[in-house]
């Protein structure tokens, strides 16, 4: 009876270690492999010239606030959220290797709206998803720590017609702007385009011809006219316009109405100056927005290599999170539904009074 009753508890142990070793390979692969698989289908991008410039592309990344939501779960959201967004990073910094990362707005979910405390805890967090030190080794092979910043109505203000107050511009250009890149090896020139403010940047007009010009906003710039566009046109003369805010990855040419979706893993090559000079056109590349809290299926970070006026551009898609959650949830009612089951199926009578059966056939067994 004693050996039977061992048999038992043995196969419980057992089914009971099944499912917690089960629970941890799911939160192995949804917390560190996933990462490694969708990096699997990111499409590499050689440099061919000495002279090649990498530039990854993040756009609205909106780092979670406190006031939207003040639910009993949202430190855990936040926590998610600032995880999901460092692991991202760390994978597409590792993959490109970038020279200049460019920030194209809303890095703060609620920086229009927050008190000096909250704006300051919020920059400590952005601070350790996009500065990690972790990712300094980087600076051996790469001059990775060159940024540029542009703000976005979440930052700032001036969505729908809010007020941007001075005292938000000014925080937000001492802490994100302060040390900005404006020229690249005397190459490149970045162009800062605030479109709730109609205004860009254009603090060297003499030299412009001779640089490679490339405009970053936060809102998409050639699909809305208006005497902004034309200034840009006529004072900039960009070759290259890099935009978010839409959530959406797409690509806009100027003047034509012509507008690419694109969601493929692979990679778009343009000629800059025949697009310019033959075509007399205008090409605007709209980044995805790299949170999965924006609710879009389809979030990623965009990747430049620049060589002369050969551009190529691809985006590195991101794991959708909300389906590893899911996962969770599918995980977890399945274990709980197991539990139940099993518990009422050794614990209904038919199977009590046969196991009584098989004790006491056991028990009336001869000793030797």
């Amino acid at each position: 009876q004693w050996q039977l009753k061992h048999v038992f508890d043995r196969r419980n142990r057992l089914v009971c270690r099944g499912f917690v070793a089960l629970t941890l390979l799911l939160v192995f692969f949804n917390e560190y492999v996933i990462y490694y698989v969708a990096q699997s289908s990111w499409q590499p991008i050689d440099c061919k010239l000495e002279n090649c410039t990498r530039l990854l592309l993040i756009a609205d990344p909106q780092i979670l606030g406190n006031s939207y939501d003040r639910s009993s779960h949202s430190p855990l959201a936040r926590y998610d959220a600032d995880r999901y967004l460092k692991k991202s990073f760390e994978r597409a910094v590792s993959f490109t290797q970038p020279h200049i990362i460019v920030f194209l707005g809303d890095l703060l979910d609620e920086g229009n709206i927050a008190t000096g405390q909250e704006y300051k805890q919020y920059v400590q967090r952005f601070k350790r998803i996009f500065q990690n030190k972790k990712l300094k080794r980087f600076r051996m092979i790469s001059a990775y720590f060159q940024r540029v910043h542009v703000p976005g109505d979440n930052d700032i203000g001036g969505d729908n017609g809010d007020y941007i107050s001075n005292s938000n511009q000014r925080r937000f250009e001492n802490e994100f702007m302060s040390e900005d890149l404006f020229d690249y090896d005397n190459r490149i020139r970045f162009f800062k385009i605030n479109r709730m403010l109609l205004d860009f940047s254009n603090p060297d007009r003499d030299n412009n011809a001779d640089r490679l010009r490339i405009g970053v906003s936060h809102a998409p710039l050639l699909i809305g006219g208006g005497p902004l566009l034309r200034a840009i046109i006529s004072d900039l003369d960009p070759h290259i316009i890099f935009s978010g805010h839409w959530h959406e990855s797409r690509i806009f040419i100027y003047p034509s109405t012509k507008v690419i979706n694109f969601y493929e893993n692979s990679v778009k090559h343009f000629d800059l100056k025949a697009l310019k000079e033959q075509e007399h056109s205008y090409l605007e590349i709209m980044v995805p927005t790299c949170s999965y809290r924006m609710g879009k299926s389809k979030i990623g970070m965009g990747y430049a290599v620049l060589e002369n006026h050969n551009l190529s551009y691809t985006v590195l898609w991101q794991p959708n999170r909300f389906i590893l959650l899911f996962t969770y949830v599918f995980w977890g009612l399945f274990v709980i539904c197991g539990a139940v089951v099993y518990k009422m199926m050794t614990r209904c009578p038919f199977r009590v009074a046969k196991r009584q059966t098989l004790y006491n056939r056991v028990s009336t067994l001869p000793q030797f």
